[in-house]
């Protein structure tokens, strides 16, 4: 009777460790979510073949709204293997099944995977002890004015700002770094000559990073999701020689943040 939180990473089923595998093939019940955030090449049948078990989706009305209820039901019976995008404890519907769960005595534990909070860092060169707080930008109209303050109060404190962007996979919603950073300049102009730096489906074979003002993002397509923005801070000579090299950033606009 316990439960194994297990991070998928960034892009397809490859991105198992072989902890995580392990663990999987052991477990009785093997469940997955896939709307906290999109792999563009995972294929769920490889999955379900890498596993040797049959792997059961569960949506967000059975995580959230029904408290993760199947999950607790087979914990009750045997071991359960719960697959997640990423790293498992970046989403809070996973810290809340996991308390329901101690709340009933049912022990569980985490096999962490990649993350975008962390792989970000590679992919751009920016420093990861620079980050500020992260905040998601949602697919609805308008932009939140605490997402706003956020970013200014990182940037004022030469903070970079990792901004996520709205995933509904249920309703085929998926928001672009174009629609961002659309929706950021209607909401203030003045945000149109912010740097910023696009990335789309990170960890994976055709990863896409590039870095311009948000004004021209407005006609920058980056392809298949997932993507994320991020709103540099100050920046240290080793991020800006990274953000030259590989997120081909002028040097123009990078004099206003060394």
């Amino acid at each position: 009777m316990s439960v194994a939180f297990i991070g998928l990473g960034l892009n397809d089923e490859k991105g198992l460790t072989i902890e995580g595998l392990e663990e999987a093939r052991q477990a009785n019940s093997v469940f997955a979510e896939f709307y906290t955030n999109t792999m563009p090449g995972l294929d769920r049948k490889k999955l379900e073949l890498l596993l040797g078990k049959k792997v059961v989706v569960l949506n967000r009305v059975q995580l959230e709204d029904e408290e993760g209820k199947p999950i607790v039901e087979a914990a009750e019976r045997g071991k359960v293997a719960l697959l997640v995008p990423g790293d498992p404890m970046t989403a809070t519907t996973h810290i809340s099944i996991r308390l329901g769960l101690a709340r009933r005595g049912i022990p569980s534990r985490i096999i962490h995977g990649p993350s975008v909070t962390s792989a970000v860092c590679g992919a751009t060169g920016l420093q990861s002890y620079k980050f500020g707080k992260s905040v998601t930008l949602p697919k609805e109209p308008g932009v939140p004015g605490s997402l706003l303050d956020t970013t200014r109060d990182n940037k004022n404190r030469g903070l970079h700002t990792l901004i996520l962007l709205d995933i509904r996979p249920e309703m085929a919603e998926e928001l672009t770094v174009r629609e961002a950073a659309a929706k950021l300049v209607a909401a203030d102009p003045t945000l149109a000559n912010w740097m910023g730096v696009g990335v789309a489906r990170i960890g994976s074979g055709d990863q896409f990073v590039l870095s311009a003002k948000l004004q021209e993002f407005q006609s920058q397509d980056f392809g298949r999701i997932p993507h994320c923005l991020v709103i540099p801070g100050r920046l240290h000579f080793m991020e800006i020689e990274a953000l030259k090299a590989f997120c081909g950033a002028k040097d123009a606009d990078l004099e206003a943040l060394r």
